[in-house]
Order: structure tokens, then C-alpha cells, then sequence
């Protein structure tokens, strides 16, 4: 009894018959995303001559971590940015399929920012990153969230990157003199160029 199959990915033992894997099987590598995974081939009997098709059904497990495509984000919003306003961020793969792969994202506990889980069309999904309250620069200029990729293992695995968030001022404080009023006296014959008073404003 032999296998016939463009590649060795099983044996037949000659002593038990049974069928035996030649080479590890990488499903993401054979199949890629599909959901069905199967491998076919001949199995040939000699004396008497008999042909017999095997389909062997590839299970996935649980094998590939989700990964970012950049291990870092930097966002600059302004100040004036509404609540409510959101910001898409970059996604994470992961080559298993089902419950195997990327199921969603976490964002690390803070008081400004929350984290909506959004999916495309084909299925793929993607963190968008949203404003719970006000931001005040002149309070605090920037921020540093985690943003976690998990997938739906047992164990999970998981990816991390880091977000960096500018807050960029919105010009909310209109300049202030050091004081209200400036009195000078200036003699008639004073020279062109002279220096008769100087003022400061701070922003």
C-alpha cells in the first residue's frame, strides 16, 4: 500500500496499514484563511491493483499570536476635540481562523479615552479609539494607553502597542498683559529709536 500525492504529507506503514503523517502540517500554510481544510489523495493497493480515495480534514489550533502591524500609535488631538469623537488605530492580524483568531482589543484603564470594537465587511476587525471628556493641554499635554489584540484561544493569546496621544493646544487663552493700564511721559524732543516703555503679555 503507497500514497500517491504530489507532496509527502503522509505514509502508509507496509506492516500495520496504517496512515501515518510524513511532514508536520501547517494548516495556515497548506489552506490559509479558508474555514475548510482538507487534503486528498490516492491510496493504491498492489496484488490486487485497487485505488482508494483518502480526504483528510485539517483542524486548526491555536498557534499564531496575533501581531500589530507597528508596535507603536501616535495620535495629536486637539483640545477643542468633542467628546464622543473617535479615532481609528491601526489593526492587528492573526493567521488562525474561528475562534482561534483575533476576536477583539482591549484599552488600558484611564478616565479620558474608552475603545469601540469594529468589523469590516470580510470580517476583519479593528479598534477604534474613543474620547470620553474634554482634554485641557494646559492640564496635562499628553497621554500613554496599551492597546491589547486578543484572540479567542484557551489560553488567549495576545499583542500588545503602545498609543501615544498630543494634545495640541486650541489657542483657548487669549494673551494677558502684566498689567491693565500703561502710563509713560514722553518729552517732545525725545530722539526717534528711544525706548519709552515696554510691555509684556503672556499666553
Amino acid at each position: 500500500l503507497r500514497i500517491s500525492s504530489e507532496k509527502a504529507y503522509f505514509t502508509v506503514s507496509a506492516k500495520s496499514g496504517e496512515l501515518l503523517v510524513g511532514s508536520r502540517l501547517d494548516r495556515e500554510q497548506i489552506c490559509g484563511k479558508k474555514t475548510a481544510c482538507t487534503l486528498e489523495f490516492e491510496a493504491v493497493a498492489e496484488n490486487p491493483l485497487n485505488f482508494y480515495h483518502v480526504s483528510v480534514d485539517i483542524e486548526d489550533i491555536n498557534d499564531h499570536t496575533p501581531k500589530f502591524t507597528q508596535t507603536s500609535f501616535d495620535l495629536q488631538i486637539s483640545e477643542s476635540t468633542k467628546p464622543g469623537a473617535r479615532f481609528i488605530l491601526g489593526s492587528a492580524h492573526d493567521a488562525d481562523i474561528g475562534t482561534n483568531s483575533l476576536q477583539n482589543y482591549h484599552l488600558s484603564p484611564n478616565d479620558h479615552f474608552s475603545l469601540v470594537n469594529k468589523e469590516k465587511l470580510d470580517g476583519s476587525k479593528y479598534p477604534e479609539l474613543v474620547l470620553k471628556v474634554p482634554l485641557d493641554r494646559e492640564e496635562q499635554k499628553s497621554y500613554q494607553l496599551i492597546l491589547t489584540a486578543l484572540d479567542g484561544g484557551d489560553p488567549p493569546l495576545s499583542s500588545t502597542a503602545k498609543i501615544q496621544v498630543l494634545v495640541t493646544d486650541a489657542n483657548d487663552n487669549p494673551p494677558v498683559f502684566s498689567q491693565e493700564l500703561y502710563r509713560v511721559a514722553v518729552p517732545e524732543n525725545v530722539l526717534p529709536g528711544t525706548l519709552v516703555l515696554q510691555v509684556m503679555a503672556t499666553d
